[in-house]
């Protein structure tokens, strides 16, 4: 049985928000303040019972501002059944058709304000009135990891750490004789050294001083109490020979989650098991990341008894680039409307999904975070874009665009992502028209992609005609910088460009010698682009010099004001 969906209405910033859950693995990405931690306390209301530890407590603050305290409501459905689970939740079933039944809890919290608490009502199924079994927690188990964690609280010696929660999940009910066995040998040996011995009849001669024979109690010091509960309490890790308190906090943070995944995969007493857990890469570089999301991958891949599901918060755009595709749920807040938008639920040819999978990286996976995405071609383009955009009169990073750089690889691999309507983020996409002349039909993959981006609001593709250099080239300002920037990296060359533009009139004609020259010496477009755009910045020029495909992408994602002619697009 696996949660598939979760419904959230007035709850903090969210105003209506449904989150789509694939089987197994869950990574929730988004920047602060997005909206993961209300998803990952909206399940901690639905999946703890009210009186676990680590249930949620909550506040008028907890209601929708501005909503007046309109009620809370929190609905979950789980699928994947067992024939058993149907008879355990049978008040809380809904019926989807083929003889087959989902489970679901409702939760509505309304806010009194005489009292000023907040008064919460469950109920299973989807209407309203149906009760909720007072057994109903004894057949769900999960596990809340908070952010910036203690993980060395989590494994000190007690009933509730979770060194002891594993060893009693994997001690048999006719193992824990053995325990309380060793445990009495071990006092009755302690028992009989000199210094116990000793201090036990000094205890014992103090009492009787005190309170006389009548009403003196006889003491005897013990190693520990021999029954199996105090046992395991007791039990903490040792790495490497050293107490856990001196363990590097990395470590421990991975250790104690080890323990916890052991804990529930033990636990076939429960039809759903899960953990819920925010930010896993605290206290980890990078390599521990992947390692502990290889791990999560794993843990979550199991099908059998043991499965967990596995719902992790994260900021880090190295676990999103390493998560499988389909685990990864985008969640984004634009205009005050909080969206998520799950992968598994876009519609993906697998061909595409599979090289969106190989193209992700640290980098380009910073596209789930974004408020706002430029996309480009290459190296070029993302080098002198921040300066362009100053010349234009904005600021790429003053109006948090992120820019993508995706080296020259295909951007239909990013669009499926833009269509869904939950992906509310502005995108603007910069690419080369690769005509063969000014005024030439555009390549085949130029117009295709314009043609696949053409209905998605939130996504604009502006191209140049030819390329971005020689965009760059057809303006009269810029032309000269560019020519500076060459002959820094080919002196000799640039030089005799410099004597050939100078004898042609048009600025077309010129634009086309310099491609011309650029291609046929194959300059590194990174290093000119690094050339040109220390020139630029020491440069006053106009915004008008910036080529207008530019400027419209930056209008559409607010970045200036106004956009520039319509030119070619």
């Amino acid at each position: 049985m696996w949660l598939r969906e979760l419904k959230i209405e007035n709850f903090r910033k969210v105003d209506t928000l449904t989150v789509n859950f694939p089987r197994g693995l869950t990574v929730l990405v988004g920047e602060n303040n997005a909206g993961k931690t209300t998803i990952i306390d909206a399940l901690r209301l639905v999946l703890f019972s009210s009186r676990d530890f680590d249930s949620l407590r909550l506040t008028e603050d907890d209601f929708r501002a501005g909503s007046e305290y309109a009620p809370i409501e929190i609905s979950c459905r789980f699928t994947g059944l067992a024939d058993e689970d149907e008879v355990h939740f049978q008040e809380c079933l809904v019926d989807v058709g083929s003889g087959k039944f989902e489970m679901q809890v409702n939760i509505r919290v309304e806010f009194n304000e005489t009292t000023r608490r907040c008064n919460v009502r469950m109920w299973g199924g989807e209407t309203e009135g149906g009760s909720l079994p007072s057994n109903h927690y004894d057949h769900l188990t999960t596990i809340y990891l908070q952010p910036l964690r203690d993980p060395e609280r989590g494994l000190r010696p007690g009933q509730h750490s979770q060194v002891s929660r594993l060893v009693d999940c994997l001690t048999a009910e006719e193992q824990r004789a053995d325990f309380e066995t060793v445990a009495k040998e071990a006092n009755e040996q302690i028992r009989q050294l000199k210094p116990v011995e000793d201090a036990k009849g000094d205890i014992n001669a103090q009492m009787t001083a005190i309170a006389g024979d009548e009403l003196a109690q006889q003491t005897e010091l013990i190693f520990t109490d021999p029954t199996f509960r105090h046992i395991i309490a007791g039990l903490q890790p040792e790495i490497d020979g050293l107490p856990v308190a001196l363990n590097g906090l990395g470590y421990n943070n991975l250790i104690y989650t080890a323990a916890t995944l052991g804990t529930l995969r033990k636990s076939p007493q429960f039809s759903f098991r899960s953990i819920l857990v925010e930010e896993p890469e605290a206290h980890l570089h990078p390599q521990l990341q992947m390692l502990l999301l290889k791990n999560l991958v794993d843990v979550a891949s199991h099908r059998d008894n043991n499965e967990v599901q596995v719902i992790v918060s994260s900021h880090s755009p190295v676990l999103a680039s390493q998560a499988p595709i389909d685990s990864i749920v985008s969640v984004h807040e634009v205009g005050k409307k909080v969206s998520a938008l799950s992968v598994n639920t876009v519609n993906f040819d697998e061909k595409i999904k599979k090289k969106l999978q190989r193209y992700l990286d640290a980098t380009r996976a910073e596209l789930f975070f974004a408020r706002r995405i430029l996309m480009v071609e290459g190296i070029a383009e993302a080098l002198l874009l921040p300066v362009l955009t100053k010349i234009a009169g904005g600021d790429l990073k003053k109006s948090a665009v992120t820019v993508l750089n995706v080296e020259g690889l295909n951007f239909n691999a990013f669009i499926p992502l833009f269509e869904a309507e939950r992906f509310c983020v502005p995108v603007a996409i910069l690419t080369d028209g690769d005509a063969k002349q000014v005024g030439g039909d555009i390549s085949n993959a130029a117009a295709a992609l314009k043609e696949q981006a053409a209905n998605i609001v939130t996504v604009r593709v502006e191209m140049s005609e030819i390329t971005f250099e020689h965009e760059l080239a057809r303006s009269k300002e810029l032309l000269p910088h560019m020519v500076s920037g060459f002959k820094t990296l080919h002196p000799n060359i640039g030089a005799e460009l410099e004597t050939d533009l100078e004898k042609l009139e048009t600025l077309e004609e010129k634009a086309k010698k310099f491609l011309g020259v650029f291609i046929k010496k194959k300059v590194s477009k990174g290093r000119f682009a690094q050339e040109l755009a220390d020139i630029l910045e020491e440069c006053t020029l106009e915004a008008s010099v910036v080529p207008d495909y530019i400027r419209n992408a930056l209008a559409h994602l607010g970045v200036i004001c106004e956009e520039a002619s319509d030119g070619f697009t």
